[in-house]
């Protein structure tokens, strides 16, 4: 497979694949455009696009210019050299420019917590079971709704993430949690403490179930 045609054809070809993704899908392949972003070095880099691959490799019919570009061959011998700060670009422009990054912004603009807020309240920034959000142009922001008001991370909102797979799906966790949901009646994030611990776990479960 080789990585950079696969991710100039995906920048190519990005309306085209947006069209063709779920709603969840495409939430996976924003959230891996920005951890391209976010990558410290290469290795992440290139690891991340092997989950791209793996992403639409599931979903694009063979003859699609992404999947082609998946399937060509690269020689063992002779590695090419991947411009990594030029495709995750590439791909961050394209990002932009599509109607969804209306609701990246919105989700960005909710009360967040930085890093060492998030440590100083006792809370990991490594933890698994809480929604990070990579930045627009900076550091990555923690969701405040997680978090009670002494600053230490809510059990509920953990244990609902995990039902969410908020570790590999933080936008759609996000917006599960900002957006109204039906079931409930409200806004999940606005309704902690106003409804049972358990009515919000249940609605995760069922949403999570359904996908």
């Amino acid at each position: 497979m080789s990585q950079q045609r696969m991710l100039d054809a995906l920048a190519t070809e990005w309306d085209d694949v947006a069209d063709r993704l779920d709603p969840e899908t495409f939430t996976r392949l924003v959230a891996l455009v920005a951890e391209l972003q976010d990558a410290a070095d290469s290795e992440n880099s290139a690891l991340i696009a092997e989950d791209i691959a793996s992403l639409l490799g599931d979903v694009l019919p063979v003859t699609h210019p992404v999947r082609r570009a998946l399937a060509e061959p690269v020689s063992r011998f002779r590695r090419p050299e991947v411009d990594w700060q030029r495709l995750s670009t590439d791909l961050s422009d394209r990002l932009a420019d599509s109607a969804p990054r209306a609701d990246l912004n919105r989700l960005r603009a909710a009360d967040s917590l930085d890093a060492h807020q998030v440590s100083a309240g006792g809370g990991d920034p490594a933890d698994p079971d809480l929604i990070r959000l990579p930045g627009a142009d900076g550091p990555a922001r923690w969701p405040a709704f997680q978090f009670d008001a002494a600053g230490a991370p809510r059990e509920l909102v953990r244990t609902v993430n995990r039902y969410l797979r908020a570790a590999d799906d933080p936008w759609g966790a996000a917006d599960w949690w900002l957006g109204i949901n039906d079931w409930l009646g409200g806004v999940p994030a606005e309704l902690i403490g106003q409804v049972t611990d358990q009515a919000l776990i249940d609605a995760a479960r069922e949403d999570s179930a359904e996908v």
